[in-house]
C-alpha cells in the first residue's frame, strides 16, 4: 500500500520499515588471523552500520550483518575500514537482494 493510500500520519514503525526498504543490507564473510579476531570484533562494534558481528566455524571466521543508507556508504564501511583493519586477510560482500 503506497503513502498516498494509507494517508498520514504514519506510525514511527512504519517509518522505519520504509526507510529500511531503501537501505542496503549485506553480509560480510571475513577470513581473519586467529590472533587478532578479539581487536577485530571489538572494532567492528564500533562501526556505525554494523547491526551484528558473530565469530564462526567453517571456511570464514567472522560474519557481519550490516545495514547503510546506500551504495556508497557500503563502500566506505567495506574498503576504508573493515579491509583496513589488522588481521583481515579477506573479506567477501554478499548484498541482501530481494526478490
Amino acid at each position: 500500500m503506497s503513502t498516498e493510500e494509507k494517508g498520514y500520519p504514519m506510525s514511527i514503525t512504519e517509518l522505519m520499515e520504509m526507510e529500511g526498504e531503501h537501505s542496503i543490507r549485506a553480509y560480510i564473510l571475513i577470513k581473519a588471523d586467529p590472533r587478532e579476531i578479539p581487536s577485530i570484533m571489538l572494532a567492528l562494534s564500533t562501526f556505525e552500520g554494523v547491526r551484528t558481528a558473530d565469530v564462526v566455524t567453517g571456511p570464514y571466521d567472522i560474519i557481519v550483518f550490516i545495514e547503510v543508507p546506500n551504495q556508497d556508504e557500503l563502500g566506505r564501511l567495506v574498503i576504508n575500514k573493515i579491509h583496513s583493519l589488522e588481521g583481515v586477510r579477506e573479506a567477501l560482500t554478499c548484498v541482501v537482494v530481494r526478490i
